[in-house]
């Protein structure tokens, strides 16, 4: 077997940055801590120190640098084929790593008001992001597996950090549970995809099945159990139960990264896994998995939608609007899949795929910027939760005020947001594969969408302030005032990034394009 060498370890740069900062940040937060103290008590944990959050930020900037740098590089192998290097890993892996990056500089203040410690933490999402880089860039069963099992642990002690809370440690521990069994039905589905085609790497499978030397009689329970285990991690419906027990219970800034990082990682991987290994096989196993896939998209967009107009909790309402998003994109896959050869292109001049691509980018920054907001306008260990907390917003916080109504209205696909063009592209790529009940169903819940989000924009600029300003010292603020601008920066950043994207899509859109076809390129 060929050894390991140089070009090897540059092609992950970025998660081994993300790793050897995870590391570091846990060994400074060993020193500044000193030797343990012989006491029945635990001892108090040790004060914020800056150099741990400068630390965590700065790695992921530098893992964002390495995405950058390697944009332009060639589609290749690595690590003996277990890890595939293209633009769509890039791509992906950016936006994972964009999120990091914007958790750990939103963590300071957060972290100080919670209690939590500082080095765990950071250490913890970083070594999860690494993960998630390394899954997006998976080319074999191995790599793929022990990559969302190493982030997934991660996810779940960030869950139930704030040890004290109950909610937070019973979605720690429903994730892990539920989790768990959803590792178990993923890892027999991988079982039975290498038993019918003797191969762990996703090229040389996808080689076997095109050729039709695959055992489809193994074949098809194999591919219907991946699609249940990530179907549990990305929260499709009938799989969703656990995700809006751990939004809420998670701390509000875990619940950020988790809907960006995860769902990012999950997507670039069931993507890799379906497009590659099927969309060129034969044609009654592609039919089946295509029709499986739009019951489920249908389902999870229908139950997302409906489920948030009842709630009073802003992060629960949030969390079922992930689902339905889950869903969007599962109408993406759907489409990508029934468009046929790798890299085709729709009549709208779309790479089949894109869109998916697409969406991803505009979602992070929406869902992100709206739980950072919540985030922000907690007190003490309470975070702004209910639609009553936000209540009169504009008026005592106009500038948060504003970036929440940019992102409402960007989730609700409302022009000329960047929310409307993710969507529009991938309800026109649903049409161009000649699935036009998709892009119904797609547009319909869409609509039923815009009712709940609208209905927080109501109450933050046409309701009275539950309390006057002034009346608890003013505003909302963060305890640290030196790190108080860090938050609100990743907020603005995100804001920004919406408009831009909104007014100028086309440049995000033909990268997408460019980075599906790599996904094919030899």
């Amino acid at each position: 077997m060929p050894g390991i060498g140089i070009n090897d370890l540059r092609a992950i740069t970025p998660a081994l940055v993300l790793f050897l900062s995870g590391i570091t940040v846990l060994v400074v937060d060993l020193f500044r801590r000193g030797p343990a103290r012989q006491s029945p008590a635990p001892p108090p944990p040790p004060p914020m120190h800056p150099v741990v959050h400068l630390l965590a930020a700065g790695g992921a900037f530098l893992a964002g640098v390495a995405v950058l740098a390697g944009l332009g590089q060639a589609p290749g192998l690595f690590w003996n084929g277990g890890i595939r290097v293209e633009l769509f890993s890039r791509v992906l892996g950016g936006i994972i790593v964009l999120g990091t990056l914007l958790t750990t500089c939103s963590a300071a203040g957060y972290l100080r008001r919670h209690g939590i410690e500082d080095g765990e933490f950071h250490a913890l999402v970083l070594l999860g992001a690494g993960a998630m880089v390394l899954l997006a860039q998976s080319n074999s069963l191995i790599t793929l597996f022990l990559s969302l099992e190493t982030f997934s642990m991660a996810v779940y002690v960030l869950t139930a950090m704030t040890r004290d809370e109950k909610r937070s440690v019973e979605g720690g521990l429903k994730y892990l549970i539920l989790g768990g069994f959803s590792s178990g039905f993923l890892l027999l589905g991988l079982a039975l995809v290498f038993g019918a085609t003797g191969e762990i790497r996703f090229d040389l499978m996808a080689a076997r099945i095109a050729a039709g030397e695959a055992d489809r009689a193994l074949l098809l329970p194999g591919a219907g159990l991946v699609l249940v285990g990530f179907g549990f991690k990305l929260g499709a419906f009938p799989f969703q139960a656990w995700l809006p027990d751990v939004y809420q219970g998670a701390p509000t800034l875990v619940t950020a990264f988790m809907s960006v990082a995860v769902k990012t990682a999950a997507i670039a991987a069931l993507t890799r896994v379906t497009l590659v290994l099927f969309r060129s096989g034969p044609a009654e196993v592609r039919t089946t998995l295509e029709g499986v896939i739009a019951v489920l998209a249908v389902a999870t967009c229908v139950f997302g939608n409906v489920a948030a107009i009842v709630q009073s909790s802003v992060k629960r309402m949030l969390a079922y609007s992930g689902i339905a998003h889950t869903g969007y994109l599962l109408i993406g896959l759907v489409a990508a899949l029934s468009l046929g050869a790798p890299g085709a292109a729709s009549s709208g001049g779309i790479t089949a795929g894109s869109a998916i691509v697409f969406y991803l980018l505009p979602y992070a920054l929406m869902t992100f910027g709206a739980f950072v907001i919540l985030a922000i306008l907690g007190e003490g260990k309470e975070d702004a939760e209910t639609f009553d907390s936000l209540r009169g917003l504009s008026q005592k916080r106009p500038l948060l005020a504003l970036a929440m109504l940019i992102f409402m209205v960007s989730l609700a696909g409302i022009p000329p947001t960047a929310g409307f063009w993710a969507k529009l592209y991938l309800f026109r790529e649903a049409v161009a594969a000649g699935r036009w009940d998709l892009a119904l169903w797609g547009i319909l819940t869409s609509i039923v969408a815009v009712y709940y989000y609208l209905r927080l924009v109501v109450v933050m600029y046409m309701q009275p302030a539950s309390a006057p300003e002034g009346a608890s010292g003013g505003p909302p603020h963060l305890a640290d005032e030196t790190t108080a601008w860090t938050g609100p920066a990743a907020i603005l950043f995100a804001a920004a990034g919406i408009v831009v994207i909104g007014l100028f899509p086309e440049t995000l859109l033909q990268q997408s394009a460019l980075s599906i076809e790599t996904l094919f390129r030899p």
